[in-house]
């Protein structure tokens, strides 16, 4: 066994500190039976607490610490050995304390400046947004609000994931279609590679080839995994062959099915989530909002809280 110190921040859904009604905390076992290991009430307006525990992550054992309260829905991140560990040079460290933020997120989220995200995408040169291969302001705008988030969500995660130091966005080459929970993107030849052999990236179970989308779309069959953290990863799919790319003579690229994955392979996690999640919200873009803010990872858009 390990001690553990997690020193858990809670927010409101537009990422100031939690100044709501009380909290439920939980920390619970992903092994059989889902044992719960810490179970405590916060009072009203707590939004910073210190949780000591003693965990065990010999056997690749999955933490789940989660919040609860009235009128939102519960807020949650797994932890795994992978979250204790930081990069010094060219070793990784196991640390024994860190920082998480969860946010609380109201039942029936909204948001007011999803339009104002793709003007902050051209501001800060994002390709999904480039001119001839990126969507154009106004397809954008007529996105349903869960495509909208979909695209801004995956921009951060590409944005904030790096390979050699390199963040996964540069190598987007364009945006071919935009679905409630992932984009189908074209991405540099080079990249697939890099993916399969980063000791970041585990194997993943593949996509057939979409149906009933406005755009033909191949299978992806090759698929990789990020590990970094305990849930809200990155899933990249790649089609099985490289084709050439729109507008660039000569140059190649892969078809990629990108998404951001809740991790319901690990464990008992899929029971875990069941609980905690709705079946209607499952592909819900302001779970993953929540999941990402947790990772320090920040969308180009802000969530409302209850008033």
């Amino acid at each position: 066994m390990s001690n553990k110190a997690i020193t858990l921040i809670i927010l409101r859904a537009d990422r100031k500190l939690w100044s709501g009604g009380p909290v439920q905390l939980q920390v619970t076992d992903m092994r059989q039976g889902l044992k719960v290991l810490h179970n405590k009430p916060l009072a009203a307006g707590s939004h910073t607490v210190l949780i000591n525990l003693d965990l065990l992550f010999n056997a690749g054992q999955v933490y789940g610490i989660s919040i609860d309260t009235e009128g939102h829905r519960s807020a949650w991140q797994l932890i795994k050995r992978q979250s204790f560990l930081r990069e010094e040079g060219a070793t990784k460290v196991e640390i024994d304390s860190l920082i998480m933020q969860l946010m609380l997120v109201p039942d029936k989220p909204t948001s007011s400046d999803l339009d104002a995200g793709y003007d902050l995408l051209k501001t800060a040169a994002s390709p999904l947004v480039a001119d001839k291969s990126g969507i154009t302001r106004n397809a954008y705008l007529v996105l349903e609000p869960a495509e909208k988030m979909a695209l801004l969500n995956i921009d951060a995660k590409l944005r904030d994931t790096r390979m050699g130091g390199t963040s996964l966005l540069s190598f987007v080459r364009g945006l071919q279609h935009v679905a409630v929970d992932r984009l189908f993107l074209l991405m540099r030849p080079d990249v697939k590679q890099l993916v399969k052999d980063s000791s970041e990236f585990a194997s993943a179970p593949g996509h057939k080839a979409p149906k009933n989308l406005p755009v033909t779309q191949p299978a992806h069959p090759d698929s990789w995994k990020h590990t970094r953290f305990g849930a809200g990863n990155l899933q990249l799919s790649f089609a099985k062959d490289a084709q050439p790319l729109p507008d660039n003579a000569g140059e190649q690229g892969f078809s990629v099915d990108a998404d951001i994955d809740l991790e319901r392979g690990l464990l008992h996690v899929a029971e875990f989530l069941d609980n905690k999640i709705h079946p209607s919200k499952k592909t819900n873009q302001t779970l993953v909002y929540a999941l990402l803010f947790s990772q320090g990872i920040i969308p180009n858009y802000t969530l409302s809280p209850i008033s």
